[in-house]
């Protein structure tokens, strides 16, 4: 009698919650970022999330020098939402940056790689 009183509460517990479903969100970011001035440089990044229903989502811009920033962003339509991202250099430098969706799942793009020359 006391393991089905368990089970029962279990169950119970079981259909009461919220069902969970998956957050569809898509992402993509340029894969050759655009390079202007001279020196110091700026590479501009572009890239966006596309949710399918209202959602907040917290996204990084990770970066081969191993600075990061990170962002919580409430879109409150589904659709596609630009984002960009401005890395400014004043030496050589060849690296990448990448997007990478942390919050309400994890996904990550390719890395965008760049090169930037301040020789004379």
């Amino acid at each position: 009698m006391k393991s089905t009183l368990k089970l029962v509460t279990i169950l119970a517990a079981f259909l009461a919650a919220e069902p969970a479903f998956a957050q569809r969100i898509d992402i993509h970011l340029e894969a050759q970022p655009e390079v202007s001035g001279g020196c110091p440089a700026r590479v501009h990044f572009r890239g966006e999330i596309r949710t399918f229903e209202p959602l907040r989502v917290t996204y990084q811009w990770v970066r081969s020098d191993g600075a990061h920033s990170e962002h919580t962003v409430t879109f409150g339509k589904p659709g596609p939402h630009p984002i960009s991202d401005l890395w400014t250099l004043s030496g050589t430098y060849s690296g990448w940056q990448q997007l990478v969706i942390v919050e309400p799942k994890r996904l990550q793009t390719i890395k965008a790689k760049f090169s930037v020359n301040c020789g004379r």
